[in-house]
Protein backbone atom coordinates (compact mmCIF):
# COMPACT_ATOMS: atom_id res chain seq x y z
CA UNK A 1 0.00 0.00 0.00
CA UNK A 2 1.67 3.43 -1.18
CA UNK A 3 0.95 6.52 0.08
CA UNK A 4 1.87 8.53 -2.60
CA UNK A 5 -1.98 9.79 -3.56
CA UNK A 6 -3.25 10.25 -0.18
CA UNK A 7 -3.54 14.14 0.38
CA UNK A 8 -3.98 15.73 3.85
CA UNK A 9 -6.03 18.99 3.77
CA UNK A 10 -5.29 19.82 7.03
CA UNK A 11 -4.59 23.44 7.97
CA UNK A 12 -1.79 24.48 10.43
CA UNK A 13 -3.52 24.70 13.95
CA UNK A 14 -4.28 28.72 14.76
CA UNK A 15 -2.15 29.86 17.52
CA UNK A 16 -4.21 32.49 19.54
CA UNK A 17 -3.20 34.35 22.60
CA UNK A 18 -5.52 33.63 25.61
CA UNK A 19 -4.55 37.21 27.13
CA UNK A 20 -5.15 39.55 23.89
CA UNK A 21 -8.90 37.68 23.03
CA UNK A 22 -11.36 40.18 23.04
CA UNK A 23 -13.72 39.85 26.41
CA UNK A 24 -16.59 37.39 25.91
CA UNK A 25 -20.27 39.18 26.83
CA UNK A 26 -22.20 38.04 30.03
CA UNK A 27 -24.80 35.67 30.24
CA UNK A 28 -28.25 37.18 30.21
CA UNK A 29 -28.33 36.12 33.69
CA UNK A 30 -25.76 38.68 34.46
CA UNK A 31 -23.17 35.43 34.84
CA UNK A 32 -19.76 35.69 33.49
CA UNK A 33 -19.30 33.06 30.48
CA UNK A 34 -16.92 29.94 31.71
CA UNK A 35 -14.36 31.49 29.17
CA UNK A 36 -13.74 34.53 31.14
CA UNK A 37 -13.88 32.60 34.64
CA UNK A 38 -10.88 30.33 32.79
CA UNK A 39 -8.91 33.55 31.62
CA UNK A 40 -9.06 34.93 35.26
CA UNK A 41 -7.53 31.84 36.94
CA UNK A 42 -4.82 31.75 34.89
CA UNK A 43 -4.27 35.44 34.86
CA UNK A 44 -4.13 35.15 38.89
CA UNK A 45 -1.68 31.76 38.86
CA UNK A 46 0.59 33.56 35.91
CA UNK A 47 0.97 36.55 38.16
CA UNK A 48 1.45 34.89 41.45
CA UNK A 49 4.01 32.51 40.20
CA UNK A 50 5.56 35.16 38.16
CA UNK A 51 5.47 37.23 41.79
CA UNK A 52 6.97 34.08 43.21
CA UNK A 53 9.53 32.37 41.17
CA UNK A 54 10.71 35.98 39.65
CA UNK A 55 10.06 34.13 36.37
CA UNK A 56 7.18 33.49 34.22
CA UNK A 57 6.17 29.52 33.95
CA UNK A 58 7.45 27.18 31.42
CA UNK A 59 3.42 25.77 30.37
CA UNK A 60 -0.02 26.07 31.92
CA UNK A 61 -1.48 23.13 32.33
CA UNK A 62 -5.85 23.07 32.48
CA UNK A 63 -8.33 21.03 32.88
CA UNK A 64 -9.01 18.87 29.92
CA UNK A 65 -12.79 19.66 29.73
CA UNK A 66 -11.96 23.59 30.22
CA UNK A 67 -9.71 23.70 27.37
CA UNK A 68 -11.69 22.61 25.03
CA UNK A 69 -14.77 24.90 26.15
CA UNK A 70 -12.05 27.73 25.76
CA UNK A 71 -11.24 26.81 22.32
CA UNK A 72 -14.59 25.92 21.02
CA UNK A 73 -15.83 29.37 22.42
CA UNK A 74 -13.27 30.95 20.58
CA UNK A 75 -13.19 29.03 17.03
CA UNK A 76 -16.70 29.55 17.23
CA UNK A 77 -16.37 33.41 17.25
CA UNK A 78 -13.10 33.49 14.77
CA UNK A 79 -15.34 31.56 12.41
CA UNK A 80 -18.80 33.51 12.28
CA UNK A 81 -18.21 36.39 9.66
CA UNK A 82 -16.58 34.01 7.27
CA UNK A 83 -19.46 31.85 7.77
CA UNK A 84 -22.02 34.46 7.43
CA UNK A 85 -20.36 36.27 4.70
CA UNK A 86 -20.59 32.50 2.63
CA UNK A 87 -24.06 32.19 3.64
CA UNK A 88 -24.84 35.55 2.12
CA UNK A 89 -22.96 34.67 -1.39
CA UNK A 90 -25.03 31.79 -1.23
CA UNK A 91 -28.45 32.77 -0.84
CA UNK A 92 -27.89 35.37 -3.66
CA UNK A 93 -26.91 32.25 -5.51
CA UNK A 94 -29.87 30.65 -4.19
CA UNK A 95 -32.19 33.65 -5.72
CA UNK A 96 -30.12 33.35 -8.89
CA UNK A 97 -31.55 29.75 -9.50
CA UNK A 98 -28.59 27.80 -8.14
CA UNK A 99 -29.83 24.23 -7.32
CA UNK A 100 -26.29 24.03 -4.60
CA UNK A 101 -27.14 22.78 -1.28
CA UNK A 102 -25.52 24.45 2.21
CA UNK A 103 -23.50 21.54 2.39
CA UNK A 104 -21.72 22.13 -0.21
CA UNK A 105 -21.49 25.73 0.33
CA UNK A 106 -20.21 25.88 3.61
CA UNK A 107 -16.68 27.07 4.34
CA UNK A 108 -14.11 24.58 5.73
CA UNK A 109 -14.17 24.96 9.74
CA UNK A 110 -10.98 25.61 11.33
CA UNK A 111 -9.92 22.70 12.87
CA UNK A 112 -7.85 23.44 15.52
CA UNK A 113 -6.08 26.07 17.86
CA UNK A 114 -3.46 26.08 20.19
CA UNK A 115 -3.84 28.73 23.43
CA UNK A 116 -1.16 30.77 24.74
CA UNK A 117 -1.05 33.47 27.30
CA UNK A 118 1.35 36.13 26.12
CA UNK A 119 3.76 32.95 24.87
CA UNK A 120 3.50 30.59 27.47
CA UNK A 121 1.86 27.69 26.17
CA UNK A 122 -1.25 26.28 27.67
CA UNK A 123 -1.84 22.58 27.98
CA UNK A 124 -4.81 20.22 28.79
CA UNK A 125 -4.19 17.77 31.27
CA UNK A 126 -5.46 14.70 30.95
CA UNK A 127 -8.90 13.45 34.25
CA UNK A 128 -7.03 12.91 37.37
CA UNK A 129 -8.57 12.90 40.50
CA UNK A 130 -5.74 14.91 42.41
CA UNK A 131 -5.36 18.78 41.32
CA UNK A 132 -2.82 19.48 38.86
CA UNK A 133 0.54 20.76 39.77
CA UNK A 134 3.33 21.76 37.59
CA UNK A 135 6.80 20.28 39.05
CA UNK A 136 8.84 22.04 36.33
Amino acid sequence: MTTDKITTTLTPPVVVDFATEHEFPKKPSGEQPKVEQVREQIAAYVDGYELVKHTPPARIVLQASDLRSCVRRILARMQKPHRDQAKAAWKERRKAGSKETWREAKPDPIIAAELTWRGIPIEGAGYSRHRAVDKA
